[in-house]
């Protein structure tokens, strides 16, 4: 099919004949009928006395411009004059030197569309033109209608993943906006972080629902959630603890420490110089945690998780973690993946550490 004609609209052309819609309606004049080449000769001719000799009245009828018509064949309708009393036609088939006439308007009939094709559609014909409207109607419906609810499906399940995985999001925002010397946001890594979402959480969701269609037309809008859900203050944020990017690393070491006891932590910040890699030091019943915190700009590398390691052998400690308020980089990962090593950002000791204790009384 030809572009641009989609199927329901094909079948309204193939059940309406383009001539029945296009052509004009014929007209008839009565035999004997009067025509003028001007209204207000066609008005002079009624004043003519019809008792006239033949021969006189002729003769009027020509000083006139006007004629007797036979009422043979068929004329086209060009207008109508003086209250429609009055019809302008003209001889068809259309032909040069074929001059309209004015005629009476009782004395003009129309007889159906040009080339003797009726005027009226047989009741069969509108009834399939009809049906033709309902189909194109039903498959405009149909096609548009599910376009929009797959669409409407897509952006329900979005929506559930972005707010399902909030609170990751919101983390992973802090760590990896930063500022530079002039107090702009650089948002480089945090965009590679939502392509990550959505390459890893988003799209196989979409896929698995059949809805990978979906997801050009509400990426967009997809991304703005992502980052308005990801700029809202985690739970148990740091806002009102008196965290700040500018405090001093001391000042950090007191504030996770200070976070660790709000939990039910018996914490406290070891002295500056000869802690053997840890900052802080937390007892919960059995359970002791040795912490490395690091304030930082760029993101915290390996010897930060190198320094933990060694204080958990120092202090005979059952878990180790690195926080920080900065991203880690890859290698860092690695190597606390094989050290059994946490790597955390500071919003996410409360549930760390709540965590821990529960599974220290299952234990």
């Amino acid at each position: 099919m030809r572009a641009g004609i989609t199927p329901g609209l094909g079948l309204w052309l193939l059940l309406v004949p383009v001539p029945v819609l296009a052509a004009p309606t014929a007209y008839q004049v009565a035999p004997g009928a009067i025509g003028c080449m001007q209204a207000a000769s066609l008005r002079r001719v009624g004043e003519l006395s019809l008792s006239m000799p033949a021969a006189p009245y002729a003769q009027a009828l020509a000083q006139l411009h006007c004629q007797r018509v036979d009422g043979a064949g068929t004329w086209q309708l060009l207008g109508r004059r003086d209250d429609d009393t009055v019809a302008r036609l003209r001889p068809l088939p259309a032909r040069r030197g074929n001059t309209p006439l004015y005629f009476a308007a009782s004395a003009v009939s129309a007889v159906g569309v040009a080339g003797a094709t009726p005027a009226v559609l047989p009741s069969g014909v509108w009834r399939l033109v009809l049906a033709g409207g309902v189909v194109m109607v039903l498959w405009l419906v149909l096609r548009y209608g599910r376009r929009w609810w797959r669409r409407r499906r897509a952006w329900r399940l979005c929506r559930q993943l972005v707010h399902h995985h909030g609170e990751a999001l919101r983390i992973r925002r802090r760590q990896l906006v930063q500022f530079n010397s002039y107090g702009v946001e650089r948002t480089t890594k945090w965009e590679r972080e939502q392509a990550e979402f959505v390459k890893t959480i988003i799209q196989p969701a979409l896929r698995g629902k059949r809805l990978a269609a979906t997801w050009p037309a509400l990426a967009r809008r997809v991304l703005a959630l992502i980052d308005q859900v990801a700029r809202q203050a985690p739970s148990g944020s740091d806002a009102a603890d008196g965290f700040s990017p500018d405090m001093d690393p001391i000042a950090y070491e007191r504030y996770c420490a200070d976070r660790l006891r709000a939990c039910g932590w018996d914490a406290h910040a070891t002295p500056p110089g000869g802690d053997q890699g840890a900052d802080v030091i937390a007892v919960h019943g059995p359970v002791r945690l040795v912490v490395q915190c690091k304030l930082y700009r760029n993101a915290v590398g390996n010897e930060a998780v190198q320094q933990i390691a060694a204080a958990r052998l120092h202090y005979h400690a059952d878990v180790a973690a690195v926080v920080s308020n900065a991203d880690y980089t890859i290698p860092a990962r690695q190597l606390a993946r094989s050290n059994n090593v946490f790597l955390l950002h500071h919003d996410e000791l409360p549930a760390f550490a709540a965590r821990l204790a529960r599974a220290r009384k299952k234990a």
